[in-house]
């Protein structure tokens, strides 16, 4: 499902110092959203957007509503830059916290917001990538047509370096998505 990215840039030695210090000397507690986000999530994936962000946008925290039943607000999505700018468009990835390790409740709310997303989409064979992740575990899954897959094995923060190829190659994928796929006009719920 995803095979990390063995070409993948390795994350730079500034970065490594910072998070380091970060999960050294600001640990988030079990129950903190707010610091895990702020901590751990948003930097590691703020850094390897970098490369990607002429074409991906990333968001924190922007609501997904297709209907009443497939609405949501994932921690963080990614879709591609549209004709306007970076406002929110399509997702083609979402990530959702699984707060105190609670990884059942994390995707049911991101497989939730994923189905929302393909929906919005209006393509059920383009797939949608989704995250859930405790900071310290990153687990990857995949919705394309009806059916979710989840990767079977997670990747963690103790292995940072296979974590980042991990999530190149799922920001590869969504890259070539946002180069190839021209989305239909949103379907009216």
């Amino acid at each position: 499902m995803v095979t990390p990215a063995p070409d993948a840039p390795p994350f730079p030695d500034y970065f490594l110092t910072e998070l380091d210090l970060s999960l050294n000397y600001l640990t988030p507690g079990r129950s903190s959203e707010i610091g895990c986000g702020e901590i751990i999530l948003f930097p590691i994936l703020r850094e390897v957007w970098k490369p990607y962000r002429e074409l991906l946008s990333l968001f924190t925290h922007e609501g997904l509503e297709f209907d009443d039943d497939l609405t949501g607000t994932p921690d963080y999505f990614v879709c591609k830059v549209t004709e306007y700018g970076r406002i929110p468009d399509v997702p083609y990835l979402l990530v959702v916290e699984a707060e105190l390790d609670d990884f059942d409740k994390a995707w049911g709310q991101c497989v939730a917001a994923m189905r929302a997303a393909q929906k919005l989409n209006g393509a059920p064979e383009l797939p949608v990538y989704g995250i859930a992740t405790s900071g310290r575990t990153w687990e990857f899954g995949v919705l394309k047509h009806n059916e979710f897959t989840q990767q079977q094995e997670p990747f963690g923060l103790a292995d940072l370096a296979d974590l980042g190829r991990a999530l190149h190659a799922v920001f590869r994928a969504c890259r070539d998505m946002a180069l190839a796929y021209h989305a239909p006009a949103p379907a009216n719920p």
